[in-house]
């Protein structure tokens, strides 16, 4: 006998195609992109003023009186200025390619650029941004040949670095601090969360079979009802 035909349950549509990037999403990339591009002109700047700034605080520096006899030589001067510029301008740099590569990958839904996106951000905002901040607010104090030396050695290097190079630190500095806060805050909102979410597959037939309900195709029996056997020779 036939059973009468199961209800037929709703299926769920298929994916209409890519999901609608929220505003939060795209408020998120462009705030990495602009960080790293300021963080790419801040580093280039400073690579590009190191020597100079190195020759001036040389010339300022071991012509002070007031350091006669500290025993500072050229070489811990240059070393100082190295450390100075060139380490974090390659600092810089290398959070401009994070960045890039995050707002590449977050664009394009990726969960782990995601979280990495937070980690990454955590780290700029405390440690270069944050930090960095009572750094330029203090005043630095840097030790030669075991000898702290402050405001002398700080002036120098004040004043001879370029003031288009201070106000691209400071801003990079900013950029650190309020980048860093918009990107944990937009990427924890319900809308990125939606966003990044992992679509599930709809629920459907299995290959080969018509939906649940549905009648089968002519020529076989109904379902719970066995085919006619075979007739006999």
């Amino acid at each position: 006998m036939a059973y009468p035909p199961a209800p037929q349950y709703p299926q769920q549509p298929p994916p209409s195609g890519p999901k609608a990037k929220p505003t939060a999403v795209v408020a998120v990339v462009w705030t990495q992109f602009i960080t790293a591009a300021l963080l790419v002109i801040t580093g280039i700047g400073m690579f590009a003023v190191q020597s100079a700034v190195k020759d001036i605080v040389l010339d300022e520096v071991m012509t002070d009186p007031s350091l006669e006899g500290s025993g500072i030589t050229v070489d811990d001067v240059s070393t100082l200025i190295t450390v100075t510029f060139a380490l974090v301008a390659a600092v810089y740099l290398l959070f401009a390619v994070f960045y890039i590569v995050l707002g590449i990958l977050n664009n394009k839904g990726s969960r782990a650029a995601r979280i990495l996106s937070w980690i990454l951000s955590g780290i700029a905002l405390a440690c270069c941004g944050i930090g960095g901040l009572i750094g330029q607010v203090g005043q630095a104090t840097y030790t030669v040949n075991g000898t702290e030396y402050q405001d002398e050695m700080t002036q120098a290097i004040e004043d001879a670095t370029p003031g288009w190079v201070t106000v691209l630190d400071w801003a990079t500095l900013l950029a650190f601090i309020v980048g860093s806060l918009v990107i944990i805050v937009l990427l924890a909102v319900p809308a990125s969360n939606e966003f990044f979410r992992k679509d599930e597959p709809p629920m459907g037939p299995y290959p080969g079979q018509p939906p649940y309900g549905q009648q089968p195709p002519p020529g076989q029996p109904p379902y719970g009802q066995q085919p006619p056997a075979p007739p006999q020779q």
